[in-house]
């Protein structure tokens, strides 16, 4: 495994964190009068359906790259670019609209599909990343980290936005996503280090010959 358990904690909380789902379903139930109930119901599957995405791509997303022949280096690289996109994006992001856009979105079943479950839980860069980690670890105990991780920061997932109306009051969704922001600049740095991972298992570079000069 080329992160830290810690690493591999902020850079999916980055990616599949609640702070998005969170401000988005807040905004939502802020512009209709859904019960609780209705709420927790749209938390719940979206937070179920999104567990299985990432289920399915952790399995079989290596049987996928082999597939279409794509080397793990190439796919490490490759991955770590659209991360980077991600993390930009994110720090870029006008905290102001995205609140606008998530009382733009009618509160509805279908909303924990998609925009909930994904793109926002199981994003594409979240994807990416999984497979980058998955591809370039042998056995399964090294991945134990990735897996612990990925279903407590789902289960938190779940925790806010079943009680998004709660959290919006305490901490208003400009705040959440400044938060965001933070993690985010944390992520570019991630990125930028799953590129080396990728250029070491060319032989370019050696992970542990940057790390022993800095």
């Amino acid at each position: 495994m080329p992160f830290t358990a810690i690493e591999i904690f902020v850079l999916l909380f980055s990616l599949i964190g609640p702070l998005k789902p969170t401000v988005i379903l807040a905004g939502a139930a802020a512009s209709s009068e859904a019960s609780e109930e209705e709420i927790r119901s749209i938390a719940l599957r979206a937070t179920l359906t999104a567990a299985a995405i990432l289920t399915v791509f952790f399995f079989l997303g290596e049987v996928v790259l082999n597939a279409f022949k794509v080397s793990i280096p190439a796919f490490q690289i490759g991955g770590a670019i659209v991360v980077f996109i991600f993390a930009i994006q994110t720090i870029l992001e006008d905290p102001q609209r995205a609140k606008q856009e998530g009382q733009s979105i009618k509160l509805s079943p279908n909303m924990s599909v998609y925009p909930l479950a994904m793109p926002l839980m199981a994003s594409p860069a979240a994807l990416i990343l999984i497979i980058s980690l998955v591809s370039s670890t042998d056995g399964f105990t090294p991945l134990i980290p990735l897996v612990i991780c990925a279903a407590v920061i789902v289960s938190i997932d779940y925790l806010f936005m079943r009680n998004c109306r709660k959290i919006a009051s305490m901490l208003s969704p400009p705040v959440m996503l400044t938060l965001g922001k933070v993690i985010a600049i944390l992520l570019v740095g991630l990125s930028v280090e799953l590129v080396f991972v990728g250029l070491d298992a060319w032989g370019i570079v050696s992970v542990e010959g940057l790390k022993a000069s800095g």
